[in-house]
């Protein structure tokens, strides 16, 4: 069947969208109505349902242990720590509900999360993971502090999906992976060892302040090169000169860092760029992307197959919406699935098939608004059904959601555990309060935050981390910009000891954020090469309207290579 492009009003933003045939044709392949929300909508209506980095304090409702939470103490769920979620001392079965269908299923489903246990965290601590409390989706990892969505990583401390294997020593940095060591505030970076402050580049050594710069060492405050070595400002020099003149930056103060950073800021101004990350795939677009094929609007992902809007993911095919994903395929509007098939409407959702409107369920099959579900099947509302029970049900509760309009939606966000700006929706959408609630989503108050405690004033803090004594992982901090009080941790303190770097002015929250910032949106315009006498068309995650110097991929690869 031919199906054609179609524009659509999104339901909330009331902004025109694209239905194209391709999507037409997967939606119609898992059988699930086009959607009602345009991409960008959807993509935050599930990051409402995520919190990676806003920790408190609680008691296991079970073994009365204290533990690390992604739940406040007064909110009205039972929370259980990871050993006693995963055990055998407690059955989800015995919170089953029967099926009303003279009331929406959302609403149904609400009843449900609201008594049976979650989570505290979503990591392995003291299984996988070795002194990993304060981490969220993170696995087989050891000494890890403040660190999310990450894997196979050891000694890393506030970063954001890094991936390994054999890479450690990673503090302040997004998107690194494979053979990385000793990297301090890097962005998308790969087999690099030494840098700091180095972004979209691969296979360097003791670099700092490099953009797209690959197989490259000893260079500082570069962008574009290739098997360079001993450059600054992209110009050629001596072993001698070039140490000397690094060696004037300081860049073990504090003075010193900032004014490198402000000078890398201005001549990244001049540089041309990329108008896509993207590496060995054909049939695609998106940003960051790696070993992927006939895959759109793909963002920070690897080995992307015949899928759409996914967002960190890997190994993903014939999928949409992922947010993020792992090893799934002919998956649908989920939040971290992983290792699942055909399942759709998913939050946590590991190694499950063919299951819809699931939460916290792994191993199991056959599932059908089920939450904390364990190597199950055949299960509505956590009650056990035979395999015909179950079908005939599950048909006529999907008819039923078809009437109420609930039925190819994705939970909605007034739903969830969390207030918005306790999770990550708040840091790709960030929104006041009245705004976040005039649109339907939840506010958290008690956010656990302290201020006006410090007792250490900047000005106080040495400029050079060599003459920073270990006193001060007794004092009490405050950010430059949000005045939040923050810690010098001993590892974080020996980390910037070793590789010379200063104590940071800014809270662990800022630094994200301002990170976070320097990474393009997961959107795509269609735009010219900036290139004069070019005439090539692509789609690129730069706005229009960014300063930046943006070129197709013909012209890009003749500046540089």
């Amino acid at each position: 069947m031919e199906y054609k492009s179609e524009t659509k009003n999104c339901q909330n933003c009331k902004k025109d969208f694209t239905i194209e045939s391709d999507d037409f044709g997967f939606y119609e392949k898992i059988k699930v109505p086009p959607p009602t929300f345009c991409p960008e909508c959807r993509q935050q209506r599930r990051m409402a349902w995520r919190n990676d980095i806003t920790f408190y304090n609680r008691n296991c409702d079970l073994c009365g242990k204290l533990i690390i939470s992604l739940y406040h103490k007064d909110k009205s769920l039972t929370v259980y720590c990871n050993k006693c979620w995963w055990s055998d001392k407690w059955d989800p079965k015995s919170y089953a509900q029967d099926l009303d269908f003279s009331r929406p299923f959302f609403e149904q489903f609400r009843k449900l999360q609201d008594k049976v246990p979650l989570p505290s965290l979503f990591n392995d601590d003291g299984i996988g993971s070795l002194n990993c409390e304060y981490t969220e989706n993170v696995t087989f990892a050891k000494n890890c502090y403040m660190v999310s969505m990450s894997w196979f990583i050891k000694d890393c401390m506030y970063g954001y999906s890094i991936g390994g294997p054999e890479t450690s020593d990673v503090v302040d940095s997004l998107g690194i992976f494979h053979y990385s060591q000793i990297i301090y505030e890097g962005i998308f970076l790969e087999h690099c060892y030494n840098c700091r402050n180095c972004y979209y580049s691969s296979a360097l050594n003791d670099c700092s302040f490099c953009y797209d710069c690959k197989g490259c060492s000893n260079c500082f405050m570069c962008a574009n090169l290739r098997q360079k070595k001993y450059c600054i400002l992209n110009k050629q020099y001596t072993k001698e000169k070039y140490e000397k003149i690094l060696a004037d930056y300081h860049l073990e103060t504090y003075s010193g860092s900032e004014k490198a950073k402000k000078e890398f800021t201005e001549f990244m101004k001049k540089q041309i760029r990329r108008f896509a990350d993207i590496l060995n795939c054909v049939k695609c677009s998106g940003q960051g992307l790696i070993n992927s094929k006939n895959s759109k609007d793909v963002f920070w992902s690897r080995a992307i197959e015949d899928s759409r809007f996914i967002w960190r993911s890997n190994e993903i095919k014939d999928s949409y919406d992922l947010t993020p994903g792992g090893k799934s395929s002919e998956s649908y509007e989920s939040l971290t699935s992983d290792h699942d098939f055909q399942v759709l409407f998913s939050i946590y959702s590991l190694k499950s098939q063919e299951s819809s409107y699931v939460e916290n369920c792994h191993s199991s099959k056959n599932l059908f608004g089920c939450s904390a579900i364990k190597h199950g099947e055949y299960c509505i509302l956590n009650k056990q059904y035979s395999k015909n029970e179950y079908f005939k049900l599950r048909n006529k509760l999907i008819e039923h959601m078809k009437k109420t309009g609930e039925y190819g939606e994705f939970f909605p966000a007034k739903l969830s555990h969390f207030g918005y700006n306790e999770t990550i929706a708040m840091e790709y959408f960030p929104l006041t309060k009245e705004e976040a609630i005039n649109n339907g989503f939840k506010w958290w108050d008690d956010v656990q935050k302290t201020i006006n405690k410090e007792t250490l004033k900047k000005e106080q803090i040495e400029d050079s981390i060599l003459e920073v004594k270990e006193s001060i992982l007794d004092e009490v901090l405050a950010c430059d910009l949000c005045n939040r009080n923050y810690k010098i941790t001993k590892n974080e303190f020996l980390f910037y000891k070793k590789y010379l770097i200063p104590i940071p002015r800014k809270c662990f929250y800022c630094r994200r954020k301002e990170r976070l910032q320097l990474e393009n949106p997961f959107k795509l315009w269609h735009r010219h090469c900036m290139k004069e006498g070019c005439q090539n068309e692509f789609e690129t995650s730069y706005a229009p309207e960014r300063p930046e110097i943006i070129y197709c991929k013909s012209c890009y690869n003749k500046e540089v290579y």
